[in-house]
C-alpha cells in the first residue's frame, strides 16, 4: 500500500502534482498571485436624488397611502414638499 493523497494517478517514483495555486505561486511569485485571487475594493456608491439629480438622496418619499415605489430624494428637494400628501423615511430608518 502506498502513502499516496487519495484521488493520485502518480506510480511509484514519479512526482505528484501540484495543486494549482502552488503551481501559479511557483510561476507568479506569492505576491502577484494574491493581488490577482483576492477581489478588488467595492466602489463606493450612494444614490442621487431622483427631483435635482445631483445631490445624494437620503430620505424614501412616496405618496401617502399608495402602493408606489418610494424614490429616493434628498433633505434639500425634500423641503419644498407637502408634508399631508408625502411619506418621507430617511434611509436606514
Amino acid at each position: 500500500m502506498s502513502a499516496q493523497p487519495a484521488g493520485t494517478s502518480a506510480g511509484p517514483g514519479e512526482a505528484l502534482p501540484r495543486p494549482a495555486s502552488r503551481r501559479l505561486r511557483a510561476i507568479l511569485g506569492s505576491g502577484r498571485l494574491g493581488a490577482m485571487l483576492r477581489p478588488g475594493p467595492l466602489p463606493h456608491t450612494f444614490l442621487l436624488c431622483i427631483h435635482c439629480l445631483v445631490n445624494p438622496a437620503g430620505f424614501w418619499v412616496s405618496s401617502t397611502g399608495s402602493s408606489v415605489v418610494r424614490r429616493p430624494w434628498c433633505l434639500s428637494c425634500c423641503q419644498d414638499l407637502d408634508r399631508q400628501r408625502c411619506d418621507m423615511i430617511p434611509f436606514g430608518g
